[in-house]
């Protein structure tokens, strides 16, 4: 079966065309959908394009559908579409944080400039069969999360515009921008949104997994200060979800990550951005206790004074055993009450100053260097001082298991998820995290390790594999274990929406049937955390 005698049909890939379906209409994509149809809504001749003339459906492979889609691509796109050996293509791969991402080498890149060319992209690879992957910020810690394999990778860097709505309470940012680049457009208002703390995050895998941001002890994380999203659904249908348009596709987006469309519009409330103080302190060993001790205190205390924003990373460096804690606070105040007990804690160094926003993000930056190889590991507990201790001990007993490894340098991170936090994950209709209602704040804890050779891969994991079963075992053991893990810092072998919890997931494998019946983002679009499991089952 040849493409030309395809035009019309295709019921057996799709649902409902764009001229079928208004924006008030519960269905999204009919039985009868035809993605040849929903293209030429689109002003795409699906004949005319000769990459497609003679492509044949039932004998294709990915090597030929990826050919077709990505010609199709350049016919009607031009030089927005970048093939391999390409300047083009070498500034995509070459421009991602992990090296894992790095070496992930797609049939071509796509750089769309509006939304529509997005749904054209999404709908020729349903066509083809073609996967695709979209790449924000490209921050990810492992292989594909971002880039596709052999097939379409979408590169939003040229959809970077941040606009605000007449009274400035909306900034409406489009995929392609970091987090410096939203704050830097922001920032001659006076304004800002609640974002990430180092500049080359990108906007959108941030805010679909939740969002830590100096300001969440004030405001909440960024999945919970989004006022609407704009997407392309797997028809290519371009709606808007709100509270009150979508609510329930406005729901799974705040948390559930890639699993419903591609997000070409984050609308988000902006929030006052004075200048700010903070910077690492820096303690020797014996003040452990003492480090931990402030930490906990400070995330109680959240609710008497919001304007804090901590985390702690314990590491070994130069043979020392050091705790590191970065402490934020969103006004220009070098000793605030809430920090207190951290300043009167003998400290080795301390670099706090006082920073604007974007100041802040650029020297944070300093603290995720490129070019590593990366894991990231998170689990989380409830806030318990002498558990935070035990994993502190058993980190540095570990730490031996990669002494051998080259450029190795694991690093144990402790954050909060406070009261106020928690509280504000219920407004708009809350979110799919599954941590609304806990009692009492959580203990976000996550492990990080770069490193330099692929040969040391499987050491690496196995040694973060093996510190955090032994984590959780002691968790469970001392009844503190909770199952929810931050999808921003999952590592591939996790399955980060179960973790929501069993309700939250099937909530979200509803909706997502219901928006993409056809399971488009999660067969096409393969990449990153699914409904249904981990990117990779562990071989431990």
């Amino acid at each position: 079966m040849h493409i030309s005698s395809l035009i019309g049909g295709l019921s057996a890939i799709g649902g409902l065309t764009l001229a079928q379906a208004a924006v008030t209409s519960p269905v999204i994509e009919a039985d009868d959908f035809s993605i040849t149809g929903a293209l030429e809504d689109l002003g795409v001749d699906v004949s005319q394009i000769p990459a497609l003339k003679s492509f044949a459906i039932e004998t294709r492979s990915t090597d030929k559908a990826c050919a077709a889609a990505c010609a199709s691509l350049s016919f009607l796109f031009g030089s927005k579409v970048s093939a391999q050996e390409t300047t083009g293509y070498n500034n995509f791969t070459s421009s991602f944080w992990s090296v894992q991402q790095e070496e992930v080498q797609p049939h071509c890149v796509f750089r769309p400039t509006k939304n529509t060319e997005v749904s054209t992209a999404v709908l020729l690879s349903r066509l083809t069969g073609c996967e695709f992957a979209a790449r924000s910020g490209g921050h990810a810690a492992f292989t594909g999360a971002s880039s596709a394999p052999g097939g379409i990778s979408i590169w939003f860097k040229d959809m970077s515009a941040v606009t605000l709505n007449s009274d400035k309470t909306v900034a409406s940012i489009e995929p392609g921008n970091n987090w410096l680049t939203t704050y830097a457009a922001l920032e001659p208002y006076g304004l800002a949104v609640i974002g990430g703390r180092a500049s080359s995050i990108g906007v959108g895998g941030f805010v679909l997994g939740g969002g830590i941001s100096y300001h969440s002890n004030l405001y909440g994380w960024a999945c919970d200060n989004v006022e609407s999203f704009e997407i392309v659904t797997a028809s290519g249908l371009i709606v808007t979800a709100s509270a009150t348009s979508y609510p329930d596709l406005y729901w799974a987006l705040r948390g559930g990550g890639n699993n419903f469309g591609l997000v070409t519009k984050y609308n988000m409330y902006t929030i006052p951005s004075p200048e700010m103080y903070g910077g690492a302190r820096t303690f020797l060993e014996t003040e452990f206790p003492q480090v931990i001790n402030a930490w906990i205190n400070v995330i109680n205390n959240a609710t008497v004074d919001g304007h804090a924003q901590q985390y702690v990373a314990f590491l070994q460096t130069q043979g020392m055993n050091l705790a590191s804690a970065e402490l934020t606070y969103v006004k220009n105040d070098p000793n605030p009450e809430i920090f207190k007990q951290y300043r009167n804690i003998s400290a080795v160094s301390d670099n706090s100053s006082a920073k604007t926003l974007v100041e802040y993000v650029k020297y944070l930056e300093t603290e995720n260097p490129y070019g590593l190889r990366e894991v990231y590991w998170p689990i989380s507990a409830a806030l318990d001082e002498k558990f935070a201790n035990w994993v502190v001990d058993l980190f540095y007993s570990m730490i031996p298991d990669v002494a051998n490894v080259a450029g190795a340098q694991p690093v144990l991170i402790y954050q909060g998820i406070t009261e106020p936090i928690l509280n504000n994950m219920e407004n708009h209709g809350g979110n799919p995290l599954g941590l609304a209602g806990s009692p009492g704040p959580v203990h976000l804890l996550h492990i990080s390790c770069w490193w330099k050779n692929e040969s040391d891969d499987e050491t690496v994991y196995a040694f973060v594999n093996r510190f955090m079963e032994k984590v959780i075992a002691e968790a469970k053991s001392v009844g503190v274990f909770n199952e929810y893990v931050y999808m921003n810092y999952a590592s591939m072998f996790q399955d980060a929406v179960a973790g929501y919890g069993a309700a939250n997931k099937a909530q979200l494998k509803k909706i997502a049937k219901k928006y993409d019946p056809r399971e488009v983002y999660q067969t096409l679009q393969p990449g990153y955390f699914k409904l249904d499991g981990p990117p990779v089952t562990p071989s431990f």
